[in-house]
């Protein structure tokens, strides 16, 4: 290859990593995050992506990064299914990135609420903005015109981020028992 690849997976004791996650080259999943079946996390080409602590990547989330470039997802973030998260990208703490959302090249401050199916695109998101279903941000103009997070968002987001943390509680025990086999009948 024409650049130095990166290393391998690392992933806390108390962080749950399904069977059927896909983590390739330098991914660090830190203490009780979670991953869930059929996410991508492609560190091959740039690196690291690290997914911080309490965080949850839900099912069909793909995760990849330029060359040279890196992802963060912060502390206690949700990226809901099927969203795509394409670095070099910085996700704050506290973020939700709602289903099939794409997120690259961009910055995204503390507290955001990106809708479902929105495109966030080479842009800085100011701590605590909310981005429309479906909207399209590209601009500086279009980031000057979002409006804030609502309560109802805050709480949305706290109680998906609450389900998760309780889902990979409970997968794990599952797991350390010896009684976690998704993909066989009982």
């Amino acid at each position: 290859m024409s650049w130095k690849p990166g290393g391998f997976p690392v992933v806390s004791a108390s962080a749950f990593v399904h069977e059927m996650a896909v983590l390739i080259g330098e991914v660090v999943i830190e203490e009780g995050a979670a991953v869930f079946p059929c996410a991508v996390l492609r560190a091959d080409e740039g690196f690291p992506i690290i997914i911080d602590e309490y965080s949850n990547v839900q099912d069909g989330v793909i995760i990849h990064c330029l060359k040279g470039g890196s992802v963060t997802v912060g502390k206690r973030c949700s990226l809901a299914h099927g969203a795509i998260i394409h670095g070099p990208c910085v996700i704050g703490d506290s973020t939700f990135v709602g289903f099939r959302a794409t997120v690259m090249g961009s910055r995204l401050g503390r507290g955001c609420f990106v809708g479902h199916g929105a495109l966030v695109s080479g842009v800085e998101i100011p701590d605590g903005k909310y981005i429309p279903d479906r909207a399209v941000v590209k601009t500086p103009e279009q980031v000057a015109g979002l409006p804030d997070v609502s309560p109802e968002q805050v709480s949305f987001a706290a109680e998906v981020l609450a389900v998760n943390r309780e889902l990979c509680t409970a997968y794990l025990n599952l797991l350390r028992r010896g009684e976690l086999c998704p993909n066989k009948p009982r």
